[in-house]
């Protein structure tokens, strides 16, 4: 269902392979850079309390660019 959405949001029948790629590689990257910030958050501060704020800013931001994103038709 997921893919069925993320195909109807497109810009463009013609770029669809492209942008679902970009899609992908944008879902794929945020669970790579995410532990990696974390881990490096812990090991400066020797505490998960500055990672958490961290990763509820993160998440507010991509609330902001979900908002950006065109309703299904």
């Amino acid at each position: 269902v997921d893919q069925a959405l993320n195909v109807d949001v497109l810009p463009s029948v013609e770029n669809a392979g492209k942008d679902l790629g970009i899609l992908n590689l944008a879902t794929t990257l945020g669970q790579t850079v995410g532990p990696i910030i974390t881990s490096t958050i812990v090991v400066a501060t020797g505490t998960y309390a500055v990672a958490f704020p961290v990763a509820i800013a993160m998440a507010l931001l991509g609330c902001v660019f979900i908002l950006k994103i065109r309703s299904v038709r």
